[in-house]
């Protein structure tokens, strides 16, 4: 199978998120996937370079049992990402919270629905985010760093460990080492 056959299973995907939840197809083995800590996409270790394939197969991730899969009603196909499938690559201050934007042309509410947690990666804690139904995204370094501004400002440390107010919910961003 190659990218342009796995293209045409799922082109015809309207503005909507397709409904992976509801698709239970078998798992097609060869294929390999994998997203690196930059962000970037590769298919059998080649780089895909091609934006609006990017952005299709990211409509069509679902995780079950901790493992991403790109899924069409015929076939699922593993995904591994060195983090999380998207990136959080600027966001945006209103007067009741953050709103959050991913190097893949989605958006979402800094709130309770999508929560940060502290995950370890390469032996530092790091904050991921859920995004949209299950799905992750990391903080790109310089996005890190303006939130860090923000939660020093907020002053929202709880048990050595640095929170940032948003639409009422208190996030952890990162842990303090004395």
């Amino acid at each position: 199978m190659d990218l342009k056959d796995i293209e045409s299973k799922i082109i015809n995907i309207d503005s909507n998120f397709p409904p992976v939840e509801k698709w239970t197809p078998p798992l097609c083995e060869g294929p390999f996937f994998k997203i690196d800590s930059n962000g970037d996409w590769f298919y059998n270790n080649s780089i895909i370079k091609n934006e609006k394939l990017k952005l299709l197969f990211s409509r069509v991730l679902k995780k079950e049992n901790n493992q991403y899969y790109l899924v069409t009603p015929y076939e699922k196909i593993i995904v591994n990402p060195a983090i999380a499938p998207y990136v959080i690559t600027d966001f945006i201050v209103t007067d009741k919270g953050i709103n959050l934007i991913t190097n893949l042309n989605y958006s979402a509410k800094l709130n309770k629905l999508s929560a940060t947690k502290l995950i370890s990666f390469n032996n530092v804690d790091i904050p991921i985010v859920i995004i949209r139904s299950n799905i992750e995204a990391f903080f790109s370094r310089n996005i890190y760093y303006k939130l860090v501004d923000i939660a020093i400002n907020q002053n929202n440390i709880i048990d050595s460990v640095m929170h940032i107010n948003s639409y009422g919910t208190s996030h952890p961003i990162g842990i303090i080492n004395a």
